[in-house]
């Protein structure tokens, strides 16, 4: 039965502590026979042999170990190159971005409506230093109420601002990626993100995974409805509908 590694050397420090017993004993004058010694050395020089057949067999063990840890990350690596998971990212992430255009039609249209009524304040402000003679800026506070397009106040009760959306995306991006130490990088690697080249970086993710391509890609609607700016935005990103690609 092949000898594990410690097992051998072992074997091979007790046979050669033997012969050194055994030598000090014909030093001392102890009636030990050549024959005893040879022996002892043929013990030693088997468990050395042992002991290298022990490394060997550990050596092909260990050899086997790393063919079998190369083979299973060879085929997740190919599962994974094949897009495993990606489906569901895509979908997820498709989902996100839907969620953040709701939410960014409900800003602007609550953005809007303070607009609305700081335009009609400005408008009264304007008619009363024009027409009824009132003196200085926010003259419509006679009426309990002044503003402008950017903020709205109702004096005694409190104020409201426009509610700027790439804070509230921000905070959105924040609370999704999480606080952990982790996270906390993924939202600082955000910001250089869309500091550096934005486009050319979705461009370069799209590519790499063409499941996000699929769900990102514009529609010919979306495209079109695009300001020139927009549609070249989407050009730069590798967004453009495929049939006006080109």
């Amino acid at each position: 039965m092949p000898r594990d590694l410690t097992t051998a050397q072992q074997e091979l420090a007790d046979a050669r502590a033997t012969l050194a017993a055994l030598e000090e004993q014909v030093r001392d004058g102890a009636d030990v026979t050549p024959q005893q010694l040879s022996g002892q050395r043929e013990l030693i020089s088997f468990a050395e042999l042992r002991v290298e057949a022990a490394q060997r067999t550990e050596a092909r063990m260990r050899e086997d170990e790393r063919v079998a840890l190369a083979a299973a990350a060879k085929t997740a690596a190919l599962e994974l190159i094949a897009g495993e998971g990606m489906v569901e990212i895509a979908a997820a992430a498709r989902t996100a971005a839907d969620a953040l255009a709701a939410v960014t039609a409900l800003v602007a249209a609550r953005n809007t409506a303070i607009a609305e009524v700081g335009t009609s304040l400005v408008d009264l402000d304007t008619d009363l230093v024009v027409n009824a003679g009132a003196k200085g800026p926010w003259a419509s506070k006679v009426y309990g109420v002044w503003g402008n397009r950017e903020a709205l106040v109702v004096p005694g009760t409190g104020r409201v601002d426009r509610l700027e959306l790439e804070k509230l995306a921000a905070l959105i991006a924040a609370a999704g990626l999480g606080a952990t130490d982790e996270g906390l990088g993924d939202v600082k690697a955000l910001g250089d993100t869309l500091t550096k080249l934005p486009n050319l970086t979705i461009r370069g993710l799209l590519e790499a995974y063409p499941q996000l391509a699929d769900e990102f890609r514009a529609t010919e609607e979306e495209f079109s409805a695009a300001s020139q700016r927009g549609q070249y935005a989407l050009s730069e990103q590798g967004r453009r509908p495929a049939q006006t690609e080109g």
